[in-house]
This record gives C-alpha cells, sequence and structure tokens, in this order.
C-alpha cells in the first residue's frame, strides 16, 4: 500500500470514528480562534504583529512578546490601561460564518452535540444557527457571563454555547473578563465551569477545534489542575498539507499542552480538509468551502490614530508597557527613555511623569534601587499634586520597595502605610498587594507578630476577590513569619502552597521569590540537597526574566551550601558570582545578603 493509500485509510478511519462518538451523543466541542480564521478574522499572532508594529516595535523585540507566555487578553488589558481599544474589539464583531461556523451549527441541530465552549469572542457560531432557523433563547442559549455560567444546566438538552472569555455583544462584561485574566485572578465560577466541562462526568468525549493552549493564565491551569474523571479527548492540530495525517497520544507534546495527564489523541491534519471529510461523513447536506476576508487592519489604523493625538510617546508607552509585562525590563527602560523625550518635546508634563514613574519600576525589578529611588520620589510627589490616586497608591508600593532594598525600613512603612490609607478609602482592588508589601518590611525587622497579624487580614481578602497573585505573595510572607517563630512544618507547606499558586497562574517572578524563600529554610534546618534544588530553580527562573537580587540570592545559598559541605572551590566561585552581582547593585559599601525575602 502506498503512503497515500496509507494516509488515505488513517483519515477515514479517524473521520470514522469521530462521527460514531458524535452520533452517540457523547461528544462536545471546545474550540478556539482557528474557526474563524475563513472568515476574516485575524489569528491572535497576526493582530498582535500588526499592532506592534505600528506603535514601532522591531521584529526581533516583537518575538520575544510573540513568544512570552502573556495571553491575548493581558495584551489587550495593557493597551486597555492606557486608552479605548474600542475600535480594536469591533474587529470580533465582523465577518460572515465560514464552513467550520456551518458544520459546528448543523452538527448541533442534529443532535449530536448539545454542547460547545469557545474562547473566541465573536458571534459566527450564533449567526450560523439563527441562519438555520434556531433562535436564541428557544433552540438554544448562550452563556457568556459569571451570572449567566452559574445557571448552566448540564443535563438540559437545549443548546449551550459557552463564551468562556465573553462576547462581543456585551462589551462591558468582555472587558471584566479580560481584566481578570490579565491580573491572573481566577474566579471560582469559571474554574468549577472549566472544571466541569472537561469532567467525563459531563462530557465524555471532547472534540477540540482551532485551539491553541495558549490560555497560560486561566483555562489551561484548569485543565491540568484535573485530577479524577478526565474527559477523553480528540485535538485537531492544523497541518498545512492536506494529504498526509498524523496520529499521536495527546500526552506527548510537551510545549502549551493542558492535556499531558489525558487519555485521548492529537490529530494533525489540514483544518479544511478535516471540515470536508468531517461533514461528508455526518451530514446530508452538500459541502461548500466558504471563505471571507475584511479589512480589519483599518480598525487598528483608527485606534492608533486616536491615541497618539494625546503623544506620539503613547506609542513607547503601550510597547514598554508590554516589556515590562513580560520581564524585560531593560529593554521597556529604553523605550520609556526615548517617551520622555518626546514628552519633554511636547512639553507635555504629566505624560512627562508617568514615562518617569514607570522608569522607576522597572529600575526597581533590575535591583537599580538609587535610580528607582528617585523617580518615585518625584514622580509620587506629582501625582499627590494632580490628584491621581490610583498612580500614588501603585508608586507608593514601587517606591516602598525601593526603600527596603535600600534598608531604608522606616521610610519604607511609612510609604506602604500611605498606600493602605489611600486603598482603604479609595482603591480596594490594590488593598491586597499593598497589606502583603507592608507585612514584607515587617518580616525583613524581625517584627513578626505585626507581620502576621496584617498578612491574617489580607489573605482572606485575596481568597475571597481570587487575586491568585496576591494569595502567593501572602502565603510566602506568613510561611516566613512562621519559620521564624520556630514553626517550621508550618512554614514549608504555606510557602509550598504558594509556590503550587504562582505556578498554577504562570507568576514566575512570584514562584521565584517563593522558591528563593523555600531554599533559605532549608539552609538554615542544613537540608542542603533541597537547598540545591530549590536554589538553582529559582536562579533558572530569576536569570530568565532578568530579577538580579534573586539571581545574587540564589548563587548565595548555593556557595554557602558548598560551603558547609567542605566544597570550597564550588563555594567561592557562586559566592563571588553573588558578591558581583550585590556590588553591580548595591555599590562597593554593600551590606546586603540573602535572607528571607
Amino acid at each position: 500500500m502506498t503512503v497515500s493509500n496509507q494516509n488515505n485509510v488513517e483519515i477515514e478511519k479517524t473521520i470514522s470514528t469521530i462521527c460514531e462518538s458524535l452520533k452517540h451523543k457523547e461528544t462536545a466541542i471546545f474550540c478556539g480562534a482557528g474557526i474563524s480564521f475563513n472568515s476574516g478574522l485575524p489569528l491572535v499572532n497576526d493582530l498582535l504583529k500588526y499592532i506592534l508594529r505600528l506603535v514601532g516595535v522591531n521584529n526581533n523585540d516583537a518575538e520575544k512578546l510573540l513568544k512570552s507566555n502573556l495571553p491575548f487578553e493581558a495584551f489587550i488589558q495593557t493597551l486597555i490601561d492606557e486608552a479605548s481599544v474600542d475600535d480594536i474589539l469591533e474587529i470580533f464583531s465582523k465577518g460572515e460564518p465560514n464552513t467550520n461556523h456551518d458544520l459546528i451549527a448543523e452538527i448541533l441541530n442534529s443532535g449530536y452535540v448539545k454542547t460547545v465552549m469557545t474562547t473566541n469572542f465573536d458571534t459566527l457560531i450564533e449567526r450560523a444557527l439563527t441562519k438555520i432557523g434556531l433562535n436564541e433563547g428557544v433552540n438554544y442559549q448562550v452563556f457568556s457571563t459569571e451570572e449567566e455560567f452559574k445557571n448552566i444546566d448540564w443535563k438540559s438538552e437545549t443548546i449551550k454555547i459557552i463564551k468562556i472569555h465573553g462576547c462581543i455583544s456585551n462589551k462591558k462584561e468582555m472587558a471584566i473578563t479580560m481584566e481578570l485574566v490579565a491580573r491572573r485572578i481566577i474566579n471560582q465560577q469559571k474554574n468549577y465551569l472549566i472544571s466541569s466541562f472537561f469532567s467525563s462526568k459531563i462530557n465524555s468525549n471532547i472534540l477540540v477545534l482551532g485551539y491553541s493552549c495558549s490560555d497560560l493564565f486561566d483555562i489551561s491551569p484548569i485543565i491540568e489542575s484535573l485530577e479524577d474523571n478526565k474527559s477523553q479527548i480528540t485535538f485537531l492540530e492544523h497541518n498545512s498539507s492536506n494529504k498526509e495525517i498524523k496520529i499521536e497520544s495527546i500526552s506527548l507534546k510537551n510545549f502549551k499542552n493542558p492535556f499531558q495527564d489525558y487519555i485521548g489523541k492529537r490529530i494533525y491534519f489540514q483544518t479544511d480538509e478535516f471540515t470536508k471529510q468531517l461533514w461528508k461523513s455526518i451530514l446530508s447536506k452538500p459541502y461548500e468551502l466558504k471563505q471571507f476576508e475584511i479589512s480589519w487592519k483599518k480598525n487598528i489604523d483608527k485606534w492608533l490614530q486616536e491615541i497618539t493625538s494625546y503623544s506620539s510617546g503613547m506609542k513607547n508607552q503601550i510597547s514598554a508597557r508590554l516589556f515590562y509585562d513580560i520581564g524585560e525590563y531593560n529593554l521597556s527602560i529604553k523605550i520609556w527613555e526615548e517617551g520622555l523625550t518626546i514628552a519633554q518635546k511636547e512639553n507635555n508634563l504629566l505624560f512627562f511623569y508617568a514615562q518617569l514613574g514607570n522608569i522607576g519600576m522597572a529600575l526597581n525589578a533590575i535591583g537599580k534601587f538609587t535610580d528607582a529611588k528617585k523617580c518615585l520620589e518625584e514622580s509620587v510627589k506629582v501625582c499627590r499634586e494632580i490628584g491621581n490616586i490610583q498612580g500614588e497608591i501603585s508608586q507608593l508600593q514601587a517606591l516602598g520597595n525601593i526603600y527596603r532594598n535600600l534598608r531604608e525600613f522606616d521610610n519604607a512603612i511609612e510609604s506602604f502605610n500611605k498606600a493602605v490609607s489611600l486603598a482603604e478609602k479609595n482603591e480596594s482592588d490594590s488593598l491586597c498587594s499593598t497589606l502583603g508589601n507592608l507585612a514584607t518590611i515587617y518580616n525583613q525587622i524581625e517584627d513578626y507578630d505585626n507581620a502576621i497579624k496584617i498578612l491574617q487580614k489580607g489573605l482572606p481578602i485575596a481568597l475571597a476577590t481570587g487575586s491568585k497573585q496576591s494569595e502567593g505573595s501572602m502565603l510566602t510572607s506568613l510561611g516566613i513569619a512562621f519559620f521564624q517563630k520556630g514553626d517550621i512544618e508550618k512554614a514549608v507547606d504555606l510557602v509550598m502552597e504558594s509556590i503550587k499558586v504562582t505556578r498554577q497562574i504562570g507568576d514566575r517572578q512570584g514562584e521565584c521569590m517563593s522558591l528563593h524563600n523555600l531554599s533559605n529554610f532549608c539552609l538554615q534546618i542544613e537540608d542542603y540537597e533541597n537547598c540545591f534544588k530549590h536554589s538553582r530553580n529559582g536562579l533558572e527562573i530569576a536569570k530568565e526574566i532578568g530579577i538580579r537580587p534573586s539571581e545574587a540570592s540564589a548563587y548565595y545559598n548555593i556557595g554557602t551550601c558548598h560551603f558547609f559541605k567542605g566544597e570550597q572551590e564550588l563555594a567561592i566561585s557562586h559566592l563571588n558570582k553573588a558578591i558581583e552581582i550585590y556590588i553591580e547593585i548595591f555599590g562597593c559599601k554593600s551590606s546586603a545578603k540573602s535572607g528571607l525575602i
């Protein structure tokens, strides 16, 4: 049998298996942006590339963003923080249903599938259903908000379209969803919904179409966290060849694969050809390939024109913010400095001091604390004068951390207390992080009772609001306090829980800090092997995202472990690396040393 004939047999066998599952009404569909490509809507990477090009990011730097774990929702949230993105979001109301949407609509109408979950904002599935005579509220229901998610009846025979990231028809709720994803806040109702969908008790089989598995902040961690009763997965992975098919276990792919512990298969095949084969095998209606084009780039052009009317430096502001979000601090500083020059030329003082504050936060992130202090003190003063409360809270926190890094603890406590007072009155969303920062200072000055008191106030707020980043940070701080009070077992449990939380949401900096503190525990109780393990894991992350103080701390702990084990050459090598970084950060007279942070 020739290779071509073997492929044909394999394709027919695969399609037949999927059809049997559909006909037995055992399958749900999960789909992503890929199914809407033929409708003229851009794939996420194409949309992001065009935006990055317009704001002046060169191709090499753009690749850093595109290859990062920053999800689309976080990217858009960064834009939202700076200006309206209505013109960009309007893209998702365009286009026409293509063959993929028609296939899904026909399968739903035939009764083979009763539930579709999608990450897409568009309404193309709904429009395909309407086109064949089905009416929303009668024949099918759409669930796209947290409140609607609560009302899903899995046992109902009514068709269910679940828009897990919201819908363009409700921009307000869509914006809320994007902000939650960007802040890595996992809503418990959404968590429960995704867990239920991927449970075999609800859906025995799930057919995944047009999905890139890029939702690393919300969907992927929940899929990965399921331990029992997992659905069986059939995952279509687009392959440009329509004559070759490859099938493998769903567990084999190492990158962006939340299904590594699931049973199922991954099918590498051309998407349009797959749709055609499936259509002809399960539907009696004639097959027709439908493809459309829309002028979506005009929306981006209009958006850029509007934002640069405030300042041409808005291009710098947006690109620098994006690089800051992925830990490219040096690059963000360079771009913000260019923005300062633009603000000066335009005599735009408000924009100038906003850029200055941003530079201060980035300088703090890479350990240039003295320079950061100058930027933030000036920026905080101006924020207070112009009544920018949100900016003042944010920059007081950054300034407090700088004071802490410079061991100016009284100034740090004063800054954080001011931030707490402002947050309690005006900006409750900032309260968790502010309390966490204040507790960190009390830990550092060995006032552990005050640290525990503050954390026991803040942790319930983090849990109630779903602020996983704050939860992870507070768990580590609480662990440090209990360790210093002698409760080692409780301390280790708390920091291990923090590592679990930070990994779940992809918070690399938080994970790095938690690993460093766990390595400190191990060093102090002379558990050198685990100290090596946690220090090396933390060092790898610190190097990856450019956190120089954490890099130095990791080298310090590794060197100290080698010293106590009698391995002097290795100890000297690692300790010298730590000293070099500490001098680079603090100067020659620094008394900085590794410690519980």
